[in-house]
């Protein structure tokens, strides 16, 4: 019996997650659709996939488990499309960094019997410096010693849950369950945020007298902060994010205020001892944060050893020869 897993979208996680399932073709199939044509050909050039699907009914028809490795602003609109011709006990899971609205719109759109599970991946810290994004930013070990993130719903039943889980350690990651609204906030500070920031630089200087010529000397710091706008989705993606995430947005958006009119306010002569200190003391924080993810400390448990593949599978398959009714509301 093989296990049809279905990929959504094969950017760097969606391929990622297709490199990480290859040890296990023999049992698993994996089938893979994106509208991009160089997602298509790294996925293939790099056996990521076994199969590439034209269109997203093909794709999703004879799936066991459907992953959505998409944008935010891209969610709703395939899970509307895709809902259709899911079959009776399949497994949906998506990546995306906001789960709370997306359980509501899975709710909203999947039929009866559908499972859901939320996913939410944490990379490894090892490539947390790429600057590149896409497929070629993909990497058979992306999740692997660390932490992801599930987020149930009352559409998924208990042998869907467990088989969400198996499918996680199957990526080397350990799961790690969480409430939707707590992540959201926390994903909205260190997600969100991060690439307004980028796009406040960007506005700021772009819309400033002086950018014709300080355009000619912006480098690496510059580019950095903005990089993020370098990912052809992130414009869309971060509209919808932010338009479905108010409260949390202002309230972030709130604390970037406070901090800086405390920085306007404060002792900001050049050299002055505080400021330095104030400085050097976020430097070390963010090298203490470095240095923890680096050694993934937060599981709160060694990891196990992965079963050999045949039992595993057993048990990753285990959704396919439970019952499908999912449990009482």
């Amino acid at each position: 019996m093989s296990l049809q897993i279905t990929i959504l979208g094969l950017g760097q996680i969606g391929s990622s997650v297709g490199l990480a399932l290859r040890k296990y073709k023999e049992t698993i199939i994996r089938v893979g659709h994106d509208t991009s044509r160089q997602a298509v050909h790294f996925a293939q050039d790099n056996d990521a996939v076994d199969k590439i699907t034209p269109t997203l009914s093909s794709a999703v028809q004879d799936a066991d488990i459907v992953l959505l490795a998409l944008p935010f602003h891209e969610i709703y609109p395939v899970l509307e499309k895709i809902a259709p011709d899911l079959k009776e006990g399949v497994l949906v899971l998506d990546t995306a960094p906001l789960k709370n609205t997306v359980l509501s719109w899975a709710n909203e759109l999947l039929p009866e019997k559908i499972h859901y599970v939320g996913l939410l991946p944490v990379i490894k810290a090892a490539y947390l410096e790429e600057i590149k994004h896409g497929p070629e930013t993909a990497h058979e070990d992306l999740f692997e010693g660390n932490l992801m993130a599930a987020v149930t719903s009352h559409t998924a039943s208990e042998e869907a849950i467990n088989t969400a889980a198996n499918f996680i350690e199957l990526l080397g990651a350990t799961p790690y369950f969480v409430d939707p609204v707590e992540i959201d906030g926390v994903m909205s500070m260190v997600h969100l945020i991060p690439q307004l920031l980028g796009a406040v630089m960007l506005d700021i200087s772009q819309n400033a007298p002086g950018w014709r010529e300080g355009r000619k000397f912006a480098g690496k710091a510059y580019s950095q902060l903005t990089n993020p706008f370098s990912k052809d989705e992130v414009p869309d993606a971060l509209a919808a994010e932010i338009s479905f995430n108010h409260e949390n947005t202002n309230r972030l958006i709130n604390d970037v205020i406070r901090s800086l009119v405390e920085l306007r306010d404060g002792e900001t002569v050049p050299g002055q001892s505080e400021l330095a200190r104030h400085f050097q003391e976020l430097q070390e924080g963010r090298d203490l944060w470095l240095k923890e993810r680096q050694q993934s400390p937060w599981t709160e448990s060694p990891r196990q050893k992965i079963p050999p593949k045949e039992n595993f599978l057993a048990r990753l398959l285990g959704l396919r020869r439970s019952s499908t009714n999912r449990e009482d509301e």
